[in-house]
Formats: structure tokens, sequence, C-alpha cells
């Protein structure tokens, strides 16, 4: 009893009025308890309030004046726990019978189980009387039959696995209740997820997705973070053209937005073990953010992060498919970063299999909807492809990385005529294996951007392939020129693509790695096409216009800047006039400003390959060799567009560039 409260000796008065008072004061002090249920429903379960569990509609809602049923969802975690306690009575209920069906068999107490049985007794009072000890126990689990051994075994494994998670990771997010601290508008937090979701994460899927989602909604940590949150928050921002007439009627900035989020999410990162999977996740984000705000130097510490951590120390308990994606995802980023650094990816362990772990090509059944605006979520969906586009993703990853490793090893004289021949092959089998839902062709007008994505990549790596053999001393001319006009071809691919890219999604919708693929095909037109001197103006005209567009607005790729300005230098390097219309389509020079910014954005003094590291790999016949190899190269088996592409000496007048270019005119 509390001492703090008046005795009744100590009270004053007449007995009824104090009896009275003392009644008043007890009902005072006395809460009246409500029945509550163990299921809230799903408006309590947000509001965060006990639930009566009344149906159709519960106390609470029926005091707000709700007019719809109250719709009750058992927690998976309740599911499981259920499932689990069936299971454990079946199978006690299942050796007591075997336990009574042994004392019938051998004769022990025939009679005394017959009566009980036929007095209704229950099967576990009976086999008490034959044996005190619990017959349902783990220790008579060895007594089951094998499948029985087996489902109750993986039964309980799973659900120990679930507890221990519960115990490492316990459920709730931090800051009271909140994901982010940054804005309260849970509109706003799921308009910057579903941008993530729309441009970025089908190119760069560094997680899943449901698993993601699946914990946002729940409330759990276990594959979400405010963290994590906060780091898509700010990557979105990006993206994030606010029009008031569709999106959200006050005033927003998404480039403050953006360093909010983003230093929200490094501050909270720091504070978590890096083991952690959602931690990873985290870093990687992060890196695309600062990659998208020119400063790649600085980011490439964080995918360093994210490769350290998913290679050695990634706590247990996760789906394995969903650690696999992630470890897949980052060794992707790695690879497509190290495409435009030309340094080898770090040397973390390779996913066993190119195809995302657990998935099929018929489990490939997601949505891709054009989405930009808050207006835009009635658009129609269409098949995502994403599984197929994902793993085509990952192979066209492999050869890359094996390219950048046999160039930029730092290994003198090593690299023949034959090793490039033999991966031009790899590239053109991979365009050659791509399924239907992943290839391109020429009148296709509706590619996805994430499909499109790739093959602008894919046509990227070919000028890369091929760039270091028109610096080799000792080329022949003729192979010279035939490599050059190869360069050239490619370089119109990728232009057309990525117009076909702004004419179906505008450039301000693009991953940000695809602004580095633009830089390197205009200046391979720029330095080796011999077209029309107005034909290349028109090419840097469209470079910088696409690098504009992708910059315009806030929020937006602010990298764009420091590459315009690289662009613009290497026009005039190669003495091709500069379009009329420069100070519009090039409003300011980051580089003038600070000496330093296309290092940040590039991680070197240019965004050029290191020509002369490449060389230096290249074997001392090289020369000579080439002529003789793609002799064999061009009388091999392979289909006949790629033997057209490999022999066709290509300009801008190209059948199958002026075929695109007349599409997307129309």
């Amino acid at each position: 009893m509390d001492s703090n409260l008046p005795s009744s000796e100590s009270m004053s008065g007449s007995a009824s009025a104090s009896g009275s008072k003392a009644g008043a004061a007890g009902k005072r002090r006395r809460k009246n308890t409500t029945s509550m249920t163990a299921i809230a429903c799903t408006n309590c379960q947000k509001a965060k309030t006990k639930c009566d569990g009344v149906q159709p509609v519960c106390g609470r809602c029926a005091g707000r004046h709700a007019h719809r049923e109250c719709k009750y969802d058992l927690h998976i975690k309740t599911q499981k726990h259920d499932m689990i306690q069936k299971i454990h009575q079946l199978e006690n209920d299942y050796s007591c019978v075997e336990q009574i069906i042994r004392a019938l068999s051998s004769g022990e107490k025939g009679e005394d189980i017959i009566d009980r049985l036929r007095n209704g007794q229950s099967y576990q009072s009976i086999a008490d009387s034959l044996d005190p000890s619990p017959p349902g126990s783990f220790a008579s689990i060895a007594e089951l039959s094998p499948s029985s051994q087996r489902n109750f075994s993986l039964a309980i494994n799973d659900y120990d696995k679930d507890v221990k998670m519960e115990r490492k990771m316990p459920a709730g997010p931090i800051h009271g209740g909140t994901w982010t601290t940054i804005t309260p508008d849970e509109t706003l937090i799921r308009h910057l997820f579903k941008l993530y979701f729309t441009w970025v994460h089908p190119v760069h899927m560094l997680f899943s997705r449901p698993h993601f989602m699946a914990s946002f909604d729940n409330h759990d940590e276990v594959y979400c973070t405010s963290a994590l949150v906060n780091a898509i928050c700010a990557m979105a921002c990006h993206l994030f053209v606010n029009n008031p007439d569709e999106d959200f009627p006050y005033a927003l900035d998404p480039t403050d937005l953006m360093e909010k989020f983003l230093l929200e999410a490094r501050t909270l990162a720091q504070e978590l073990p890096a083991e952690k999977l959602a931690v990873v996740q985290t870093y990687a984000v992060m890196f695309l953010v600062d990659l998208s705000s020119g400063k790649g130097a600085n980011s490439a510490s964080y995918i360093r992060l994210a490769a350290d951590a998913i290679d050695q120390r990634i706590e247990s308990g996760y789906s394995s498919q969903a650690a696999e994606m992630t470890k897949w995802g980052i060794y992707s980023l790695s690879v497509d970063w190290a495409q435009f650094t030309f340094l080898v990816p770090t040397l973390f362990q390779i996913p066993a299999s190119l195809e995302l772990p657990n998935y099929s090509f018929n489990q490939d059944t997601s949505a891709w909807q054009m989405y930009r605006h808050l207006s835009d979520s009635s658009n129609p969906e269409q098949p995502s492809h994403i599984i197929h586009s994902c793993t085509a993703h990952a192979k066209l990853l492999r050869i890359i990385h094996d390219t950048l490793a046999f160039f930029y090893h730092g290994h003198d004289a090593t690299v023949s005529a034959k090793d490039v021949m033999m991966q031009y092959v790899r590239y053109i089998e991979w365009k050659d294996d791509l399924p239907d839902e992943v290839a391109l062709r020429d009148d296709d007008t509706r590619a996805l951007p994430h499909i499109l994505a790739i093959h602008v990549q894919y046509q990227t790596a070919l000028i890369q392939l091929f760039r270091p053999l028109l610096n080799y001393p000792d080329l022949p001319r003729e192979a010279y020129n035939h490599v050059r006009s190869l360069i050239v071809g490619f370089a119109w691919k990728g232009l057309a693509i990525l117009k076909s890219y702004r004419v179906l999604y505008t450039c301000r919708y693009e991953q940000p790695l695809q602004v580095y693929c633009l830089l390197h095909i205009c200046d391979a037109l720029i330095r080796f096409d011999q077209s029309p001197i107005a034909e290349l103006t028109d090419v840097v005209r469209t470079g910088l216009s696409i690098l504009k567009e992708a910059s315009d607005g806030h929020g937006a790729y602010s990298v764009c800047g420091p590459l315009q300005a690289a662009l613009r230098k290497a026009t005039v390097e190669c003495n091709i006039p500069l379009p009329d219309e420069i100070d519009e389509l090039v409003r300011y020079d980051p580089i003038q400003k600070n000496p330093d910014a296309i290092i940040n954005a590039t991680t070197r003094l240019s965004y050029t390959q290191p020509i002369f590291q490449a060389v230096r790999s290249m074997s001392t016949t090289f020369g000579e060799e080439f002529a003789h190899e793609w002799r064999k190269f061009a009388e091999g088996d392979m289909s006949s567009q790629d033997r057209a592409d490999s022999e066709d000496t290509r300009d801008s007048h190209d059948p199958d560039v002026m075929k695109i270019d007349a599409i997307l005119s129309v």
C-alpha cells in the first residue's frame, strides 16, 4: 500500500462523510478497465492506441464516427506463432496416440485404457496415466516419423530465427516513432519512395523492395532503418520537381530537402553496426546521392564501405534472397562506377550466380508505371521485366569488369589482340542472347527506361574496348580506319538510344551514371567522326542540351555542370564550332569557380580514358596480330547483323542510324 495515502484513522468528519469521500477518491484513483484485444485494427495500429477488437467497428473508431468497417490484419509473427503452437499440439496428440497404441499392443492396462476412451477422456490424460513424462516434449521428437521430425524441426528453427532476429533488431523505428525527422508528411515520403523505385531501383537494385516496404509499413527495423529511409529520400530529391497544381501546394526546395535527408542518413548510419544489412544498403544509396551532386571522388568511400561490409561480416538471420540481392547490387554498382574511373573494382567475392538468387523468370511479374507527380498514380502499368533486365545487366558488367582488369591491371605488355577480340565476341554474344523482354529493336518506341539504360551502357563499353587501339603506335593504317569506323558506329547508336530516352521520358528522369555514358559517346564522335562540321556541332548541341535538361530545376543532378564544362572544353580542343546558343545551354562554368569540380565529378583531371595506361598494357606485337585476329573473327560464326556491324565503315549517314532517327522524329 502507498504510504503517502491517508489512513482511515487520520480522516476527520463523520463516518458516512469520510466513507463517501474515500469512495469517491477511490473511484478517481481506479481506472476503468476495458477489454483489449491482442489484434488491433489497422487504424488503431497506425495511431498506436489500444483497441477493443469489436467488430465490425471497434470502440475507438466508432467514437470517431468512422463509416467503414475496421480491418484486422494478423501480424505475420503472430500468424507464425499460432502456426507453431498448432504444430506443437498436433505433434503432442500424435505422440499420445502412439503411446496409447503401444500400450494396447503390449496388453498393458488394456482394459483400463478402453474404459477411459469410452468415458471420453482426452488422449493427453490417458497418456499421462501411462507415463508421467510429457510425451510432446522435445525429447520425444526423435520417436516421430521422419517427415514429422523434419517439418517440426524446420518450423521450430524458423521460429527460433525470428525470435533471435527480434532480439538483435528490436521492432520499431527510432526518433520517437517516425522514420525521419525531416518531414512529418508521409505523403511526401511515399512520393519520394515512388520516384526512387521508378527511376533508380530498376537500374541499381541494391535491396529487396518487398522486404524494405514490409519493414517500413510494419515499423520494424529488420530490412528498414531511419538511415536508409533518409538516404532513399535524399536520392529521390534529385528527381523531385514540385508542381503545386499536381503535387504539394506548399513551398518545397528539393535541394534543401536533399541536403537535410543526407545529413540525417549519414549521422544515423554512423550510429548503427556496420554488419547490419540496411546499413550497407544505406552506404550504397549515399554513394548515388553524392555522385549525383558532383561529388564522385567523395562518394567512392561509400561504395568501398559497402563492398567491404557485404563481403566480410553481414550478420545472419536475413532472407538469403534479400542478402544476396544486396551483395549482387553493390558489386554491380562498383563495376558501374569503375567503368568511368577506369579502376579495377574492389575485389570482393563476385556473386556465384549471375541470376538473382531464389528468383525465376516466371516470377518477373512486377509492374512499372510512368511516375513523376502525385497525379501519375493513375497512369497505366506495364510489366517491368526487372528480373530479366537486372540479370542481363549483371552479365554485361562481368564482361566490363574483365575488360577493365586486363587494360588497367598495372602490368605492361600483357594484352594481346586475341584478348581484345575475345572480349568483343563476349559482348556480341551477350547481345545475341538477350531475351525478348530486354532486347532493343530499331522500331521499339516504348522500351522501358532501365532497358534503354543497359543498351546505352553496352554501346559505351564497346567504345571503351576499342578506343585504346587508336593510340597504339604500330596499328596498321587499314586496321586503324576500321577500328575508328567501329567506334563511330557504336557512338551513333548510343546517341540514338539517348535521344529515344529523351523523347519517351525526358532526361530529367535518368539514372546518374547515364550522363557519363553520354559524355563518352559525344567525345568519340567529335574526335573520330568525319561527318560535316555542322553535324558534329549538332552532336555537341545534343549532348549539352541533354545535360542541361538533366540538371534543370531544384534537386537536379548538379554533376551535369562540370560534365557540361568538360564537353565544351573537348569541343574547342577538337576545333569543332560551339553551338550558337552556347550561353543558353551552358549558363555557368563551375570549373572556373572551382578548378577541382571535374576531379570531384570524375576522380580524375579528365573524364576520358587513361589511354597511355591502356596502351602500355598492350603486347609489343599487338599491331601485327590484330589484322590476323580480326580476319579470324570475321570468318567465324556470328549473326548477319553483327557481321554487318563489324565490317561496315559507319558514319553519321549509316542506314540503321537514319532509320532510328526517322522513328524518333515521328
